[in-house]
């Protein structure tokens, strides 16, 4: 099916955008990644673009769509999938848009649905307006239908005791989101006020495409109700937040977080164990949840809280089950929040002990029997909660959360490492996290339930919960050998993080110094050990034929480029590569040196608790490489990294190989760059000799990382060599760079491109030029130097613009120029559609010092264009040997580069 084009209904939809808007909102892209407000603006104009860029629209709409059901995301879709000739797609986009949300006011909207409805074969369209009118085109089989009352009419919000004993917060119908929601405000006694808005709240990242409709409730306009109050939408489901007591807090004395009444000193009786599952949202969850309990031995029951679902199928689903003796259902007829239904279970439980679960976790059955015996190890021991994926305190492996949710399969496995790594052991937490808490019965009989009247919803109520039972004398352990696969934000949408906010700072008041507490408890970090355990028996758990260890630090650029690159050589060879890096910060001038080594199978995220300080930690790391079977090190680079590393392969008895990325052999500032004061630009040092160095480094101590004199870099760097069972390096001139200042040294050549490549070249235009810069423009890239030619231009009104495909030192110097667009940093494998978009006439690479290798001049041969260098190290070399380019003499001034940027041609086709 031939793509339709554009109508002019989508080209007004833009609003004003235009595609001059495109490498501006692509910059604001890379710099705010995830903001979908940019992503949108993006997506909609490049829908007039062609293939690619409609295929880039496609997934950016689809991306937004999915995660926070938009309407403009789901229209924007649609019309990408018809361009693209998918007319199933975009009815399918169209239909979730029609069922889910109103009618948009939305330029052309009724044409776009008619032609996205006519190509896949529907009779027309229907809808509701904001107004709840069925709107539509055609009749007999209409897209839209059938519509989804629940989701049209559901509100989303957030309300709050106000400081004056009011009510304030904020609403929005996600099917209507720019016209005020229906709240009505409802009282104990069943008294009704329809609530007023004002003006729209700002912006919330939490929330960033749903307008907040705020409104306020004075005292005074409260008066004679009777609480708690409740604030519900016209589907009858309350809002974030709501009931609540505007006095309720005021009647509850404040005790002191870290205060613990007299402990327990005799074990209860054992009890039987049941299950209890508070249900909202999520019927998919649910099932995956429930499915994994009925699979856990021992549970006497499974009682599941429908807390009043707005999903009919799950609640059918729920019927089936209870009707079949598989679940004790308990149900709500209004929704009153995870709280009021974990009170609803515990009365059913009936004096159990209580597996307390949301109802999207896995539950491997082994993590029950090990929270079990942990909660019976100790007679103090009020409530226990295993590691999970997000998990608050209890997250694996990132402690801060953000982890991956494994399959039911891997959450099995990630439980047996744990048990087999840390056994029944346990350790004192502040608090249980709710996902997953075992609860004594002996506890819950002194504590009581939770408080829904302070927390509705919930986020908080368990942590109050095990407060009181702090003070009771009570507890609360972290079972290091169980695990948990958990979701997280299933049932609590837009409001989540503002409920969250809101109730722990209702905890702060409650118990002063809970904040500084858990802070406290996260800053000392005693879960680390027992992660780091479970981090090294997954490394173990992986059979490997040979593994070879990859040192190199955590700074990007082209050595982690190539780092990657002989990784994924290795794994091909059937080796497994492990790499130790340096725990780099933002500003590597802000913490002490040296940093902390991770290591990892690639990607520090899989195993970020194996971090290693040296020289203390050293013996650890050791025997760890030592029982992971490392037969081979390759150092790429150390800095940040402590001496110690260098020795490793020494200590596990294995050859070092050496692979050589800049000077960091002998010279201290690694790229042999000087400045001759200290305020001014640097250049190349010439490699004066040893008292030169010397001189240099006595005059600017920037840039230099470790404390250790040229002489002694030297007799280390010899010494290195001399050991290395291999030394590589990727150019000619690396090789006699090195070979110059240790005689006797001869490294491989190993190129890291084919520079023998076939794409067509393309000369540069006459007139006026478009340059492009690639990469990371630093000082040593030529920074300073691209300043001044931007500069020249602008003085001289050139016919040059610069285009900085990546980042700078400093992106807002080099726009102020009013010469130089910066993309902003890409990521890998983005370069050439990067070089494609801009159409640029040549590539200039300014870089000042000799560098051993050059991606970025790869990727300029790779877009067919010919390049400008100054003739020094790898670059001039691999130009001279293609004849790709033109090299400058180094030190040539901003105007006279400039000049030879606007007119140089090449004379043959080499």
């Amino acid at each position: 099916m031939k793509p339709p084009q554009r109508s002019d209904a989508a080209g007004a939809w833009k609003r004003g955008l235009d595609e001059a808007s495109i490498p501006w909102l692509e910059r604001a892209a890379r710099l705010a990644p995830g903001d979908p407000r940019i992503t949108l603006d993006l997506a909609r104009l490049r829908l007039s673009g062609g293939e690619t860029d409609i295929a880039a629209a496609a997934g950016d709409f689809e991306r937004v769509a999915q995660r926070y059901d938009n309407a403009t995301a789901w229209l924007g879709l649609a019309m990408a999938k018809l361009r693209q000739g998918d007319a199933s797609g975009a009815a399918a986009a169209l239909n979730t848009l029609l069922a889910r949300h109103c009618l948009p006011d939305e330029p052309g909207f009724s044409a776009i649905a008619g032609q996205v409805a006519a190509a896949a074969g529907y009779d027309g369209f229907c809808g509701l307006d904001p107004e709840g009118e069925m709107r539509g085109q055609g009749r007999g089989r209409l897209l839209g239908a059938p519509l989804d009352r629940a989701a049209l009419m559901r509100v989303e919000g957030l309300v709050a005791v106000s400081g004056e004993g009011g009510l304030s917060g904020w609403a929005c119908r996600q099917a209507a989101p720019h016209t005020p929601p229906q709240l009505t405000l409802r009282d104990a006694a069943g008294h009704r006020r329809a609530v007023k808005f004002g003006k729209i709240l700002p912006a919330d990242d939490d929330v960033p495409l749903l307008p907040r409709h705020g409104f306020k409730i004075a005292p005074r306009a409260l008066a004679g109700l009777t609480p708690p109050f409740t604030l519900s939408g016209p589907d009858g489901s309350n809002i974030a937040g709501s009931p609540l007591d505007p006095a309720v807090l005021a009647t509850l004395a404040p005790r002191p977080a870290a205060r613990r009444g007299r402990e327990r000193a005799r074990l209860p009786a054992r009890r039987a164990l049941s299950a209890l599952i508070p249900v909202y949202r999520g019927l998919g969850e649910t099932q995956a949840c429930l499915e994994s309990v009925f699979a856990v031995a021992g549970l006497v029951r499974v009682i599941v809280v429908d807390d009043a679902t707005p999903e009919p199928e799950l609640a059918a689903w729920l019927d089936g089950l209870a009707a079949a003796g598989r679940i004790v259902l308990c149900r709500h007829e209004t929704n009153l929040g995870f709280p009021a239904a974990v009170n609803t279970g515990l009365a059913a439980a009936a004096g159990d002990d209580v597996l307390l679960l949301n109802s999207d976790i896995l539950l491997p059955p082994g993590a029950v029997k090990t929270m079990r015996a942990v909660a019976y190890a100790d007679a103090a021991t009020g409530s226990v909660t295993p590691f999970a994926n997000e998990a608050s305190i209890l997250s694996y492996p990132d402690p801060r959360g953000g982890n991956p949710m494994p399959s039911l399969a891997d959450a099995v496995a990630l439980d047996a490492l744990a048990r087999r790594s840390n056994g029944r052991r346990s350790l004192e937490i502040p608090t249980g996290v709710g996902f997953c808490m075992y609860l004594r019965h002996d506890c819950l009989r002194a504590v009581g339930g939770l408080r829904p009247g302070i927390f509705a919803q919930g986020y908080g109520e368990e942590n109050d919960w095990c407060l009181r039972a702090r003070h009771k004398g009570f507890r609360h352990q972290a079972a290091l050998g169980a695990y948990v696969a958990h979701a997280g934000g299933v049932s609590f949408r837009a409001a989540a993080h503002g409920l969250t906010l809101r109730n722990l700072g209702i905890l702060e008041r409650l118990y002063p110094g809970y904040h500084e507490l858990v802070t406290g408890f996260i800053a000392a970090d005693p879960l680390r050990p027992a992660r780091a355990k479970l981090d090294a028996a997954r490394l173990r758990a992986e059979a490997a034929r040979e593994r070879v260890l990859l040192i190199s630090h955590s700074h990007g650029g082209g050595v982690a480029r190539q780092v990657e690159a002989d990784m994924a050589a290795l794994r091909a060879q059937g080796v497994r590569p492990l790499l130790l890096l340096t725990q780099f910060p933002a500003d590597p001038l802000s913490t002490p040196y040296p940093w902390p080594a991770l290591l990892s199978e690639g990607s520090p995220k899989d195993t970020p608790n194996l971090a290693y300080t040296l020289p203390r930690e050293r013996p650890a790391l050791r025997r760890l490489l030592k029982a992971l079977g490392v037969q081979r090190v390759i150092l790429h680079h150390t800095l940040g990294h402590h001496p110690g590393v260098r020795t490793l392969a020494k200590a596990l008895g294995v050859p070092q190989e050496i692979v050589v990325h800049d000077y960091a052999s002998f010279c201290p500032r690694v790229n042999l760059l000087t400045r001759p004061e200290p305020d001014a630009p640097p250049r190349y040092c010439g490699e004066p000799g040893v008292r030169g160095c010397i001189a240099c480094c006595a005059r600017d101590h920037n840039g230099i990382y470790e404390a250790l004199g040229v002489p002694a870099l030297l007799k280390r760097s010899a010494a290195e060599f001399a050991g290395a069972a291999r030394i590589t390096v990727p150019s000619a001139d690396a090789a006699k760079r090195i070979a110059r200042h240790f005689p006797g040294v001869v490294p491989r050549v190993v190129p890291w491109e084919d520079d023998a490549l076939t794409v067509p070249r393309h000369p540069p235009g006459n007139g006026a030029r478009t340059i492009m810069v690639i990469g990371g423009i630093g000082p040593a890239k030529g920074f300073d130097l691209l300043a001044a030619c931007a500069e020249d231009a602008a003085a001289r009104g050139l016919g040059l613009q610069f285009i900085v495909a990546g980042s700078s030192a400093d992106d807002d110097k080099l726009l102020a120029t009013g010469r130089i667009f910066v993309t902003g940093h890409y990521q890998e494998g983005e370069a050439q559609g990067l070089i494609a978009r801009f159409a640029p006439d040549l590539v200039f690479l300014p870089s000042i010092w000799p560098e051993t290798w050059c991606f970025a001049l790869g990727e300029a041969w790779r877009a067919g264009l010919y390049a400008v260098t100054f003739d020094l190290g790898a670059q001039a070399e691999r130009l001279r040997a293609t004849g790709r380019g033109l090299t400058l003499p180094l030190g040539l001034p901003a105007p006279r580069i400039n000049d030879i940027l606007r007119s140089w041609m090449p004379t043959h086709g080499k």
